[in-house]
Order: C-alpha cells, then structure tokens, then sequence
C-alpha cells in the first residue's frame, strides 16, 4: 500500500488510518477516517452537510492516496447517546 501523497483537507478529519479485513470470501483494505462528527443521524448535533461534505471527499482522497483500498470507513471520536 502506498503512504498517502496529499493530507485529507478536512476541519472534521483527525485521523487516517488503514487497516485489513479479512473474511471467508477474502481480504479487503479498509481507509480509515476518524472524524469529530457525529454520525448518528438522530443526535441532535448530527451535521448532515458536513457528513456529506466528508463523504464525497473521501474516494477522490482515497484515488490520490491508496492504490488497492476498496473500502472507507467514518468512525467517530464522539459519543453516540442520543
């Protein structure tokens, strides 16, 4: 896996990481973007556009980044209590 080229220009991204998961059907490689969004839509501090925000740019991130990962994966430093 190549090391990232570009840093992900994003106020609500902490943390890229990547990872493996591995399954019956295989192996896949997984982005890994830690973010300080909620992501639970139901919270009442969920920012839909800034998630969306996020959301689209994470695979031109990705195209530029890392040459065999198929996967993104948001998780949050946030609590998900609603």
């Amino acid at each position: 896996m190549k090391a990232s080229k570009m840093p992900l220009k994003n106020p609500h991204v902490s943390f890229v990481s990547y990872s493996l998961e591995v399954s019956g059907t295989g192996m896949v490689d997984v982005m890994v973007l830690e973010t300080d969004l909620h992501l639970n839509s139901r919270h009442p501090r969920y920012n839909a556009a800034a998630v969306n925000a996020l959301v689209k740019e994470a695979p031109a991130y990705l195209a530029a980044s890392a040459n065999h990962v198929t996967h993104i994966r948001l998780t949050t430093t946030r609590g998900g209590e609603i």
